[in-house]
């Protein structure tokens, strides 16, 4: 049995992937729904990633309010070129 679940449109609004000297790959996608929906009631699709070439991740998300700023202030320590 295949179920189908419907997704509205979508529009991306951030696609950046950083590759750092230093190993680290720092990756960010957001998509705007056209309308909310039960898995996405703020009206966001996202991923973020912080983590190794080796997959490694290093950083773990946490509410949509905070997932940007807490993005930022948690991959500061990986920007170091050392």
């Amino acid at each position: 049995m295949v179920i189908m679940l419907y997704m509205p449109q979508a529009t991306l609004i951030l696609n950046e992937r950083d590759d750092l000297p230093n190993g680290v790959i720092i990756a960010q996608r957001i998509h705007r729904l056209t309308e909310s929906t039960a898995a996405a009631p703020h009206g966001y699709v996202y991923q973020l990633h912080c983590g190794t070439r080796t997959g490694q991740t290093l950083y773990t998300f946490t509410t949509l309010a905070r997932l940007l700023t807490d993005f930022e202030a948690a991959i500061q320590p990986y920007l170091t070129e050392d």
